[in-house]
């Protein structure tokens, strides 16, 4: 986790988060039998520290995303800053990461049909700097989960 100084009540509030991203104060308050006010100031801290943050996750199969995947690009490395900026501009792509081993660039992607699955791999492909492209398309999510660190 962080070098910053977590107790034991920070780590609960954080739980209960994970379980109820939305449960009010009150609730976290009550479960933790400590005061609204004691629970408003801790979380104002752990997310001015950026322990947590709030996202909102939408869900893409609800509106129409029903192709999920991953896209492992090997790239000419000299052209990597290139190679990046255009991922970026890319609508479908909402995950980029530089990475090591065999791929250079691992990227996750939703596309609505298989037409807009093979623009978006056509896209890619034209990019100056990529080398060659690795697809897989998501069959079933097994785990989507951050209570890894248990």
């Amino acid at each position: 986790m962080s070098n910053l100084p977590l107790d034991d009540v920070d780590n609960e509030i954080i739980e209960l988060l994970k379980g109820n991203g939305r449960m009010p104060n009150t609730e976290i308050a009550d479960a933790l039998n400590m005061s609204e006010t004691a629970i408003r100031k801790r979380l104002k801290r752990l997310l001015k520290d950026e322990i947590i943050e709030v996202v909102a996750v939408v869900n893409l199969r609800k509106l129409g995303y029903e192709i999920e995947g991953n896209i492992k690009i090997k790239t000419d490395h000299k052209k990597n800053q290139q190679v990046k900026e255009s991922l970026l501009r890319l609508k479908r792509v909402w995950y980029i990461a530089y990475v090591t081993g065999a791929a250079d660039f691992d990227v996750e992607f939703n596309a609505k049909s298989q037409s807009d699955l093979h623009e978006l791999i056509e896209a890619v492909n034209q990019i100056d700097g990529v080398r060659s492209t690795e697809i897989s398309i998501r069959l079933q999510m097994v785990k989507n989960s951050y209570d890894w660190e248990k």
